[in-house]
């Protein structure tokens, strides 16, 4: 009886520390991919910046007329939205 109790307990607690490696082991990767998630996050908008930026060089008098009228857009929708 006392044999069986044991050899119970032994098992439970082995299924009980795979368990804790699975997790362990999910939660390390979980970890790894958002971490490559972030990378590749970061490099994407070092990349729009970059290439903003050697745009407006490129272009400074459309850019300035995009800028000037995204301004206007956005100032005749909220002025909108106030009177409404």
């Amino acid at each position: 009886m006392k044999e069986n109790v044991l050899r119970t307990a032994t098992i439970a607690s082995e299924r009980v520390a795979q368990g804790f490696t699975a997790s362990k082991e999910a939660v390390a990767e979980a970890l790894e991919d958002g971490r490559k998630l972030v990378k590749r996050t970061r490099r994407s908008a070092e990349d729009l910046l970059d290439e903003a930026s050697h745009n407006i060089r490129r272009f400074p008098i459309r850019s300035v007329v995009i800028a000037l009228g995204a301004g206007i857009v956005i100032g005749a929708v909220v002025s909108r939205n106030g009177r409404s």
